[in-house]
């Protein structure tokens, strides 16, 4: 008698669970994945002016990071639509420490031309730091800078080592989780970190990219005084562990037997219609040649600009059309969030967070 009420028992304890189970499972995936958030109202914010005494390199820095819900915020200025800041609060004390993400823009762009993912990335629980890469910024065109895209890795990895010692973030930073964000130009200087190679290239090739990407900027006299050879360096950071790359560009340049070396995970977003950075030679090949990356196409009109903020109403007036007017039919602010959900998800699977230290902080 006992072991059949045993029986009646345990039958009918294992459809209660198969229905429980699958609910509870249901609400904390649901729950995680509708935390992501995706249009921030406010962050932290900070500036910080490093200098790299042995490149005589300037690097100004700008680091995003969560904050804790109680800290008043500012509406932010400037030429791009940007969230409210928090500048210089502290960082918020619901985790003992947070993943870092570094972030490079494009070709003559700024700190602040992608802000729109680092403002989305630290509502998340990530700390992202942004620096202009001196004489590649639009209100900073050095001649001799533009042609030396190899400053750009060492800025990253110069950039890492002061911010792990810094005497604010060092207690934050899991350096232990550092992630990379790259846009364009940025793209490519996500591909030399994760360990791509850059062949040998011929007095040729140097000047045709040269006109094709700088114009009239670059004189041969330039030309003649760069040392190229610099390219053939590897510039891998095992420090970094994933990258999340937007159009990313010099596809054709990069060694293929290198790309095909990169065990990083590495995730690429690119528009079937760019201009700029064509699909096929760029996105298409990185992905083809590197075993753990995946590929995300953007379909229809969108452009290699669409990964840039949205203009404010001053950016409006001193910005290029070029670079912030859509075709009708795009919306940047919803693609800006895809790929914002997408980030997220990405680097929590690639980036482990530490766990909370109170859980009554906010």
């Amino acid at each position: 008698m006992r072991k059949r009420y045993v029986k009646w028992l345990l039958l009918g304890a294992v459809p209660l669970l198969l229905l429980t189970i699958p609910l509870s499972y249901g609400w904390v995936f649901g729950t995680s994945f509708r935390s992501i958030i995706l249009q921030p109202q406010k962050t932290g914010i900070t500036t910080i002016d490093f200098y790299d005494v042995n490149r005589h390199r300037p690097l100004i820095t700008e680091i995003w990071y969560p904050i804790d819900s109680d800290v008043p915020a500012k509406p932010a200025s400037g030429l791009w639509t940007r969230c409210d800041e928090a500048r210089d609060a502290p960082v918020s004390a619901k985790k003992e420490k947070y993943p870092l993400i570094l972030l490079s823009h494009g070709n003559g762009g700024d700190r602040y031309t992608i802000s729109w993912i680092a403002e989305i990335l630290s509502a998340n629980g990530y700390i992202v730091a942004s620096m202009d890469h001196y004489g590649n910024t639009w209100n900073n065109k050095i001649p001799e800078y533009l042609l030396r895209p190899w400053e750009r890795p060492k800025d990253i990895a110069f950039i890492l080592d002061q911010l792990i010692s810094h005497s604010r973030f060092k207690e934050k930073i899991d350096a232990a989780n550092v992630g990379f964000v790259g846009y364009s130009l940025g793209g490519a200087t996500g591909i030399w970190i994760a360990g791509g190679k850059i062949g040998e290239l011929s007095s040729e090739e140097i000047s045709n990219l040269c006109r094709q990407e700088f114009g009239d900027l670059i004189s041969q006299d330039i030309l003649k005084k760069t040392d190229f050879s610099e390219t053939l360096k590897p510039y891998e950071d095992p420090r970094v562990k994933a990258f999340f790359l937007l159009a990313p560009a010099l596809g054709n340049l990069f060694d293929e037997q290198s790309l095909q070396s990169i065990r990083s995970p590495i995730y690429i977003i690119a528009s079937e219609r760019d201009r700029i950075v064509p699909l096929d030679t760029n996105a298409k090949r990185f992905a083809a040649a590197i075993r753990q990356a995946q590929l995300k196409i953007l379909p229809g009109e969108v452009d290699h600009f669409v990964y840039l903020n949205r203009p404010s109403v001053v950016g409006k007036r001193f910005l290029g059309r070029k670079i912030w007017q859509d075709p009708q039919n795009i919306d940047r602010k919803s693609i800006h969030e895809d790929i914002g959900r997408t980030a997220v998800s990405f680097f929590k699977q690639h980036l482990r967070h530490k766990q909370r230290i109170s859980s009554a902080a906010t």
